[in-house]
């Protein structure tokens, strides 16, 4: 019974059997008769089906929202009773943002299993944000901020790994075909390059004495991934708003030119998201603690180069 509750929970969160069912490990026939046999232990209905999604009835969601609460503690018993063990093994799970997939979190896994040989990484790279946090570990997701932002409410710990700003740049042949804008609002009339998961999509922002100017830029080319975004850019496709330290060496050769100089740009923020709980497995709390002080020594070695 407990296991079938435990899967209504997954349920619950997917709004999909099909889908808790693939991550429970069991089929989806199996998944449905075991709510239906959950339902019939508990002599009430649960969930109501039709064709294309799953809903929760009052008594399914007082079940989801106490034994969430249960599930919890019993997670942080068998947490505190692993961390009695002097050896760390296990599997740590990883949703990440490709950028600092490629450049940081890359070399620090490598780093991390030379010296830790019991410890097993399943990395996920997506640029989107992981609606399902229970699934992983830990989640790094990138955004874009600026004087005033205010980050949407999260049961998530949040720990900032670091923030640089993103600037507006474009090719040198593409100014010379196109022009380049002058204020924010010409960027409405130019090829302009964006990520979905980032600045707000083809939302930009830029403040000038205290001002914002938010501009809603053309759809030219979407692409989750900043660093097809600035091929794109270096092959004059058009204007692309990239963090600074992926387009440091092609302005310094002139590959790339900046933009809207006279405005301040918005900031690209990394952070590191995982759950509260009191007792975290000591294998993602060493893990934690290791890449928050790897990003900051790659950072600072990075800045003095």
């Amino acid at each position: 019974m407990l296991n079938k509750i435990i899967f209504f929970l997954h349920v619950v969160r997917c709004q999909s059997v099909t889908e808790a069912a693939k991550q429970y490990g069991i089929s989806a026939s199996a998944g449905s008769r075991w709510i239906t046999e959950l339902e019939e232990m508990m002599g009430i209905s649960l969930v109501k089906r039709t064709t294309r999604k799953i809903s929760v009835t009052q008594a399914g969601q007082h079940l989801f929202q106490r034994f969430t609460q249960i599930n919890n503690q019993i997670t942080d018993v068998l947490n505190e009773i692993q961390n009695l063990s002097q050896e760390d093994s296990g599997t740590i799970k990883v949703a990440c943002t490709p950028l600092f997939a490629k450049h940081y979190l890359s070399v620090i896994i490598g780093e991390y299993v030379s010296d830790n040989p019991n410890i097993n990484f399943v990395v996920i790279e997506t640029a989107f944000e992981v609606d399902n946090v229970h699934e992983v570990d830990f989640a790094i997701r990138a955004n874009a901020t600026y004087r005033g932002f205010q980050d949407k409410d999260s049961l998530l710990v949040k720990r900032t790994l670091f923030r640089e700003p993103l600037k507006a740049c474009c090719s040198p042949a593409y100014i010379v075909r196109y022009g380049q804008p002058v204020i924010p609002n010409d960027l409405k009339n130019h090829l302009c390059l964006f990520a979905t998961t980032l600045v707000g999509g083809n939302r930009w922002i830029f403040e000038q004495d205290g001002e914002y100017n938010s501009v809603q830029i053309s759809r030219t080319v979407e692409v989750d991934d900043s660093e097809i975004l600035k091929s794109i850019a270096l092959s004059g496709g058009g204007i692309a708003y990239l963090p600074y330290s992926l387009i440091q060496e092609d302005l310094q050769q002139n590959n790339l030119v900046s933009v809207l100089n006279d405005y301040i740009s918005s900031e690209f923020e990394l952070s590191l998201y995982y759950k509260p709980r009191k007792y975290m497995p000591a294998r993602c709390a060493n893990f934690k603690e290791y890449l928050l002080k790897r990003v900051a020594d790659i950072n600072l070695s990075r800045n003095v180069s």
